[in-house]
């Protein structure tokens, strides 16, 4: 270290001799040193001028996108179309004017003064942060602003989820803040919105997270709708809870009793069954059904339904806590024999019914309670004797029962058809009857006897 001080000290030292001479030349000189710098500057502006002038130019050139010019101060119930864009007239350096696009300048049109709807031409003003460029007037100075009444609607907003949580985790009900936005707009515009939606993506999601998104208006078949909505983002909350199963668990519940006489049990259901329960992992599991308590359906006639709560293991929670049991009473199908009394018709000209006890003996089934409730008058049985022989013959009777009722056999029925004149008593012969009073009283006696 020593030796390199020694090496380079007398150039140091030559180098601090120098700059303390230049330091004093300046100050006892500064007038001098003012003079030379001003005269340096002076000189690399005059050059400047004459290899880059300022000069005028419109910009952006013709192959470039104009500006585009804002309306601000719009009075509340109104809108403005969009406005045509512009070029603006510059002075600035030549080598500058290539580089000018439409970033680099601001049009804005006042539109505190539109007092209602129709086209106005309203003035622009252009203003510019570059550096060396000057603003003369924009191209063209003035605009045409056409302004129309809008119209508001307040409207939910809706939560679009996408994506898949990773196994063994569950989404919560999201949450949105704000929960409502009023759109406004053109009328036809603001009536064609179906939604106001904020999308968010879940998968992956291992936790409860918050999400800033914007917000957009669209139609029934998903399209975006340009209108101004009062808040442009919101924030949507997703739960997303770690270990919990959800499953499908059956309940079963069942009758009991015995229904009233003629009728019977045909169906027993729950609803809903299954449901979805959720619980710890280890809990739910373990789970295979829940059973509740029967319904009791002694001396029932008609359907019979219960409400039953179900008992949740702790920490297991589910879409319902109380299900239904209906069961399902209907008739039984039986039988019936019926002893029915004919009515005959179409008898021969020139015969008689002989007398007689006739019945016909009808098999019927159908439901029980209404075969019991029948009456010997509800059914009817008709005989056609046309062309019926004088003596026995067998006929079909026809019979009709009540709705609901089968008729499932006919007992033929004998007939047997006389002449009329046999069905007439005999006369009395009067000697016959004087001789019985002649007799002997002791046969009258006898008789007696």
């Amino acid at each position: 270290m020593n030796e390199l001080w020694l090496r380079f000290r007398p150039l140091l030292l030559t180098a601090r001799a120098l700059a303390v001479t230049a330091v004093l030349a300046v100050v006892r000189n500064w007038l001098l040193a003012i003079f030379s710098v001003v005269a340096a500057f002076a000189i690399w502006f005059l050059v400047e001028d004459v290899e880059n002038p300022r000069i005028e130019a419109t910009v952006p050139a013709e192959d470039q996108a104009l500006i585009p010019v804002e309306v601000v101060n719009v009075p509340d119930g109104l809108i403005v179309d969009e406005v045509a864009p512009i070029r603006v007239l510059v002075e600035a350096r030549e080598e500058d004017v290539g580089e000018l696009r439409a970033a680099d300048f601001k049009a804005v049109v006042d539109g505190f003064g539109i007092a209602g709807e129709g086209v106005r031409s309203l003035p622009v003003t252009v203003t510019t942060e570059r550096r060396e460029v000057s603003v003369i007037r924009p191209e063209p100075g003035t605009v045409e602003v056409v302004a129309v009444a809008t119209v508001s609607r307040e409207l939910p907003v809706t939560i679009v989820i996408n994506g898949e949580l990773p196994s063994g985790f569950r989404q919560g009900l999201p949450e949105v803040d704000p929960p409502f936005v009023e759109i406004t707009g053109r009328e036809g515009l603001v009536q064609s919105v179906d939604q106001v939606q904020a999308t968010v993506s879940i998968a992956g999601l291992q936790n409860t997270q918050t999400f800033n998104v914007e917000l957009a208006a669209r139609t029934s078949d998903g399209s975006r709708v340009t209108v101004t909505l009062s808040r442009n983002r919101a924030r949507v909350t997703v739960p997303v809870q770690e270990a919990l199963l959800t499953r499908q668990i059956a309940v079963l519940g069942g009758a009991t009793g015995r229904p009233a006489r003629g009728y019977s049990v045909t169906d027993v259901t729950v609803n809903p069954s299954p449901i979805e329960v959720t619980g710890p992992r280890e809990i739910v599991e373990g789970l295979t059904v829940f059973v509740v308590d029967d319904v009791d359906v002694s001396s029932a006639i008609a359907q019979v339904i219960e409400s039953r709560e179900l008992e949740l293991p702790a920490g297991v929670t589910a879409g319902v806590e109380t299900v239904f049991i209906t069961v399902t009473i209907t008739p039984q199908d039986g039988w019936r024999v019926l002893r029915v009394v004919p009515l005959f018709r179409d008898v021969p000209e020139g015969l008689a019914l002989a007398p007689g006890i006739y019945f016909v003996e009808v098999r019927l089934a159908g439901p029980e309670p209404e075969l019991a409730r029948l009456g010997i008058d509800d059914v009817t049985a008709v005989v056609s004797l046309a062309e019926a022989p004088p003596r026995f013959s067998r006929h079909e009777p026809e019979v009709t029962a009540p709705e609901g009722i089968e008729v499932v056999s006919v007992a033929p029925l004998w007939v047997q058809l006389v002449d009329p004149a046999e069905l007439e008593p005999e006369e009395e012969d009067p000697g016959a009857e004087e001789g019985d009073q002649a007799g002997d009283p002791a046969e009258g006696d006898e008789a007696a006897r």
